[in-house]
This record gives structure tokens, sequence and C-alpha cells, in this order.
């Protein structure tokens, strides 16, 4: 049999076309059940797209295996550096729905005002701050519950000194406040769900029995 009959007997295809076939495939599979079912969680499609490298080294090996039925040409090595590329992105992009690090999303109740700072949050990701004017011989006292996620707090003075970090915070909190000024609290939510507060306790008035009032009375801003 000669080569022309061989090729005739068992058509090329370019490296890297069934690949594609089966993202096209998979997108579209996630594409339409993400829209039969809303809540359903899309981000593990993001997280399968190292599977478009695995799927295109497996097609390469084995067409090498086959005897060369795979044709090498210039529109198959742009073909493999697309899906190469597009892997390398949805990679990227899982990465960082994975470690929140640059989404910033709530869902939340916010109050605050000169003296308290409070949140009450079903979905936290991100970063939120509010100074609050404190006096010498002050306490700030805070509570935080958390039950999903994980809450990093940091409370700093107006000379960015900081009084009090940790990660993740959970429960009752007091910081004895050693100077009149402006103190900044920084939160940092990861897919966190709870609640917290913040407020003032003048010197001498004694910890708040509740911390967390169920009425805020007029936040200053609700998100």
């Amino acid at each position: 049999m000669t080569a022309s009959e061989t090729t005739a007997a068992h058509p090329q295809r370019r490296v890297g076309t069934f690949t594609l076939g089966m993202v096209l495939v998979a997108a579209g599979i996630g594409m339409l059940l993400s829209l039969l079912w809303p809540q359903m969680e899309i981000g593990w499609l993001l997280k399968a797209s190292p599977l478009i490298l695995i799927a295109l080294g497996v097609e390469t090996l084995l067409s090498a295996r086959g005897g060369g039925k795979v044709k090498y040409d210039w529109l198959g090595m742009l073909l493999c550096f697309l899906l190469v590329g597009a892997g390398l992105v949805f990679y990227a992009a899982a990465w960082a729905y994975e470690n929140g690090e640059y989404f910033q999303a709530c869902d939340c109740s916010r109050y605050a005002n000169e003296t308290s700072y409070r949140m009450s949050y079903d979905y936290f990701n991100g970063f939120d701050s509010h100074t609050l004017r404190l006096e010498k011989g002050d306490a700030l006292a805070g509570r935080i519950e958390t039950y999903s996620g994980w809450l990093e707090v940091e409370v700093s003075d107006e000379d960015g000194e900081t009084i009090l970090e940790g990660s993740p915070l959970n429960g009752d909190q007091s910081v004895e406040i050693a100077k009149t000024g402006d103190y900044t609290v920084l939160v940092h939510g990861r897919k966190a769900g709870g609640e917290f507060t913040f407020e003032r306790v003048p010197a001498g008035g004694g910890l708040p029995e509740e911390v967390l009032p169920a009425d805020p009375g007029n936040p200053e801003e609700t998100a």
C-alpha cells in the first residue's frame, strides 16, 4: 500500500482538533446547566480548566504512538497554542476565584457612626473599613461570629500602629485605648458568613451586655 493509499484509508487530522471538540462540548453543557439551574455553583467549570492541557497532552501522545496519523502544520500549532493559552487563562481565573483576593462581593447590612461599626452578612468577600473616634481610657469592644469562611480584623491608630490583629478572629474582643484619636477597623472577609460589631465603651462604662442589637437604628449605609 502506497503512502497516498494509506492517507486515504486513514485520513489525517490536525493535532488539537479532538481536544477542541471536547472543550466545546463541555463548555456548552456547562452553560446549559447554569441556565437550567441558576443556583448551581459554576466555579467548578473554571477549576476543571487544567483538563484542557491534560486532554491535549494525551491526544499528542496517542497520535505519536499511532504512527503519525495526526497532521502537524502551522494551523495545528496555532490551535495547540490557543488551547494552551485558554487553559492558562482559565486556570488564572480559577485561582483568583478560589483565593478571592481580586473579587469584592458583599451581601450584607452595614451600620457605622463615630462610635460603632457593625455588619451582618450572608456573604462577604473582600475588604471593608471604618474609623471610630475613641478617647483615652475608653475600651474598643467587639464581637465576631463567623459560621462560614473566615474573617480577618485589624485595628490601627491614626499613626498606623496596629493594636489588634487576628486571622481569623471569633468571639468577644476588647482593647484598651491608651490615647485619644481616630482608630480604623479594617476587616477582610473570604467567603464569610456571620456578623461582627466594634463599638466604643466610655471609660468606666463597663462592657455592653449585647453588642449586636437586633435593631441598629438608622444605618449610615446599607449594602
